[in-house]
């Protein structure tokens, strides 16, 4: 039974790192993975990259759509993901598993053309617009240490500074990782 992963919280150093390239074969994907997608859902996100719970692998997980379809859910792993290509541009407000209560607009492409690796091996050519473009955006950011109050506007930035800084204080003090009092494992 697959079980929920801790969230790390803004200002632990793990956010801020450049994530490792994934051996396909390693033997710890097997029992990760699944651990992963759990705790998606069970945080209600519609992605979750392997930083945000102190794993050190170029692997994140997106269903953008199973909240909005009843429930469906039809999780996608994306192991050394690559955007290849972005094109035009939207504004959309977005939050994070990793700052909580946190929300801003954030510009991103419109469009994306990228890449990746499945669990099984298989290698992926794709595009996505909109929304999907979005969250995969965001989750290939946490890969490359970046969290998306880092691409807000510099009013924005001043207006969360306070809240950022006080977040990454009780990181800071080994308040790294988000509770929840409903933990079930």
């Amino acid at each position: 039974m697959a079980k929920i992963l801790p969230i790390r919280i803004y200002g632990d150093e793990v956010l801020r790192k450049k994530l490792k390239e994934v051996d396909l074969k390693d033997p710890f994907l097997k029992e990760y993975l699944p651990d992963l997608i759990h705790t998606m859902y069970m945080r209600d996100g519609v992605g979750l990259a392997s930083s945000q719970v102190g794993v050190d692998l170029r692997i994140f997980v997106i269903d953008p759509w199973w909240a909005r379809e009843e429930g469906k859910k039809d999780p996608r792993v994306m192991i050394n993901p690559v955007i290849h290509e972005r094109q035009g541009e939207q504004i959309g407000e977005e939050g994070c598993l990793s700052l909580p209560e946190i929300f801003a607009k954030v510009n991103r492409a419109l469009k994306i053309s990228y890449s990746y690796y499945t669990p099984e091996g298989e290698y992926i050519e794709a595009e996505a617009e909109e929304y999907e473009a979005v969250v995969i955006q965001h989750e290939y950011d946490h890969l490359n240490g970046v969290v998306f109050t880092d691409l807000v506007s510099p009013l924005t930035k001043l207006k969360l500074k306070l809240t950022l800084k006080h977040m990454a204080a009780l990181a800071q003090d080994g308040v790294n990782i988000m509770q929840y009092p409903d933990d079930e494992q």
